[in-house]
């Protein structure tokens, strides 16, 4: 009897969790796998609008063809969006790192300075910028803030001239300043990732090391950045599908134009679907090469 009253109440638990998850099943099957099969038929025809509705001609791989042989501008916004990204993750990650070293540390108004961290998703979110793109006054401070940005960016660039830098490292620089706004924006889940990481690294061990005579330096390279590797492997993954994915990002925009401003669905979904298999194959390299520097055995 105690295993039957045992059986019926697992298998109530479970029709409750099936019932409590289908609105979240049901909607994920309507709303994100229908239109991602439906895109990827559109991308093997073109759709000819008619009297009620419209009919799809199919082409076949003609869309992709065209896009790599034909269409001059995908190939070099692709390298475009690479180098960006490229450029964007590890600056990324560096400050996202050592940002979340320093919220960890002890000092007056840490808790103040946590707080201030979430503002740049506020801040830099879509509805605050539609609401202050209606707002005179503050369109007029966003025109004083870039303008203050490009003499910013002019001095920095004097200084690096100045200093010597060599031209790599100057452009590298100063794009990093140039793009400060949205790598903040960028930066802070991954300082929240890793901020719970260095919080959950035991502080005996820390103790411990500094009692046997270790510097902060080799703390930090051999106990804080071992103990958290799991989560600055998440960090980085975060970053470059964000960076890959951005408002800013050309290829994005683009398929968003050829779709719901051209109506050319069947080289809108190829453009997508293309961009979706080299953004896969760029994030399974990252995931190779960074997971060899990953340590499990904490």
């Amino acid at each position: 009897m105690r295993r039957r009253k045992t059986g019926s109440l697992e298998r109530k638990k479970g029709l409750y969790g099936y019932l409590f998850t289908a609105p979240f099943i049901v909607g994920s099957l309507l709303g994100v796998v229908y239109p991602i099969v439906l895109s990827l038929v559109y991308s093997f025809g073109n759709l000819v609008p008619q009297d009620v509705g419209y009919r799809i001609d199919f082409v076949g791989f003609q869309n992709y063809s065209d896009l790599f042989t034909v269409d001059p501008d995908f190939l070099r916004q692709l390298v475009e969006t690479l180098q960006r990204t490229l450029l964007k993750v590890p600056v990324a990650i560096v400050f996202s790192f050592f940002l979340a070293c320093v919220l960890n540390s002890e000092f007056p108004g840490r808790g103040f300075a946590r707080t201030i961290l979430f503002m740049p998703l506020i801040l830099f979110s879509k509805p605050v910028e539609i609401l202050l793109s209606k707002d005179t006054l503050s369109t007029q401070m966003a025109s004083k803030s870039a303008d203050a940005s490009v003499m910013i960016s002019e001095r920095f660039v004097s200084a690096l001239e100045e200093a010597g830098i060599g031209e790599g490292l100057m452009n590298f620089l100063t794009a990093s300043v140039d793009n400060i706004g949205n790598l903040l924006y960028i930066s802070v889940i991954p300082t929240i990732i890793i901020l719970a990481g260095l919080q959950s690294v035991s502080r005996s061990l820390y103790e411990a090391s500094y009692v046997e005579g270790a510097t902060a330096w080799e703390v930090l390279w051999k106990i804080s950045l071992p103990m958290i590797s799991p989560l600055l492997l998440v960090s980085v993954i975060y970053c470059v599908i964000d960076s890959f994915t951005g408002v800013e990002n050309v290829i994005i925009n683009r398929v968003s134009y050829e779709c719901f401003t051209a109506f050319r669905f069947g080289s809108g979904s190829a453009v997508a679907w293309s961009y979706i298999v080299v953004v896969l194959a760029i994030v399974g390299i990252v995931f190779a090469i960074a997971n060899r520097f990953v340590s499990y055995d904490n």
